[in-house]
């Protein structure tokens, strides 16, 4: 089984720069039905389009072989490396509490020599510039034991083991940007460090009890609004659960309207949230990083996205500030299906039909 790996550029430019044309009507429903018919039965999505002061909230789901409207903007979706965002401002949090600055190295962070510890900033690590791998080599004979949950018995220890060890680095630090979940699952375990406190406790602290985001956590205790997820061939998925090794990576479940208190918090000008805006690597032209988020940069605008996506679930999120509009989908689509990564398309097409 391949693992989920992000390819949120080139998906993403794809997606915006070459969608076909879209109609003058911004029907958006009609569009998420035609996209979800090509799923299993079962499959669910949940949309949330922001168009400055509204909201709206579309339920979709697919039962046999009808297409439903429901009301499912309270229901619980893994949100998978949508994650990472959260775990910037996490970052950018420490950072404005003078705890934290983006230069200091991994090896600070540490009481045993870590390989090239002493050349990677957490930066490099927030930017996936680290030259870390995607996933630490001591995981695999792991999630060969349990592929239906691959990150559920990986400890703080074993990562602290992996780092001890030889590490085989892809390039060296800032050289380019390469996806790595390990990168930013090991920023969200320093993070902790430095608190003393676990990621949740953090998150809770940090994010979602200042805005009131009370369905989202790392570990639902109501599963009666946790949407079941689904393997590609529609049966029932198992939910990926995370220790604090790798749990900023991927480990966030949450809803469509937890979520648009939190998109409309980044379209403030809140130092913490803000800072994750700024690039701090390019790709190219029109690709940039921030602090964990995407960036497209085209005829003078910025967007900022990120997707995601588990065993069970698969997630886009895009929006662009000055305008205060926003796109986010979340669904039970398995990362694994081949048609997963046509999330994105829709995500950025009815994107690109809320910017006209």
């Amino acid at each position: 089984m391949k693992y989920f790996k992000n390819t949120c550029i080139i998906l993403g430019l794809i997606s915006f720069f070459n969608l076909k044309a879209q109609k003058n009507s911004k029907d958006y429903t009609s569009d998420i039905e035609t996209f979800i018919k090509q799923f299993p039965t079962n499959t669910e999505l949940s949309v949330l389009i922001i168009d400055k002061d509204n909201s709206e909230f579309i339920g979709i789901k697919k039962q046999d072989d009808t297409v439903n409207s429901i009301d499912n903007k309270e229901s619980i979706f893994e949100i998978g490396s949508i994650t990472k965002v959260f775990t910037n401002i996490l970052l950018s949090s420490s950072i404005q509490h003078g705890k934290t600055t983006l230069n200091e190295t991994l090896q600070s962070n540490f009481d045993f020599t870590i390989d090239k510890g002493d050349s990677i900033t957490l930066q490099h690590l927030s930017n996936h510039s680290s030259g870390f791998p995607v996933l630490p080599s001591n995981m695999y004979k792991q999630m060969k034991k349990n592929p239906a949950n691959p990150y559920k018995e990986y400890t703080n220890d074993d990562l602290e083991k992996y780092l001890s060890g030889k590490i085989d680095y892809g390039f060296k630090a800032g050289e380019k940007s390469v996806y790595s979940n390990l990168g930013m699952g090991l920023l969200g375990y320093i993070l902790t460090k430095k608190a003393k406190k676990t990621y949740h406790q953090l998150l809770n602290e940090t994010i979602l009890n200042p805005l009131q985001m009370n369905s989202t956590s790392t570990n639902v205790k109501d599963k009666t609004k946790l949407v079941k997820g689904l393997n590609p061939d529609g049966s029932f998925a198992s939910n990926w659960d995370f220790t604090d090794a790798l749990v900023g990576a991927g480990g966030i479940k949450s809803t469509t309207e937890d979520m648009e208190k939190f998109i409309r918090k980044n379209f403030e000008n809140d130092p913490m949230y803000t800072l994750p805006l700024k690039e701090t690597f390019t790709v190219n032209k029109v690709a940039k990083i921030g602090l964990g988020w995407q960036i497209i940069e085209s005829k003078n605008k910025k967007f900022y996205w990120h997707n995601g996506g588990t065993g069970g679930y698969r997630s886009c999120l895009v929006f662009h500030k000055e305008t205060k509009k926003a796109v986010l989908i979340l669904s039970n689509i398995s990362a694994f299906h081949g048609k997963s990564s046509s999330l994105d398309n829709l995500c950025f097409s009815l994107f690109k039909k809320l910017m006209k």
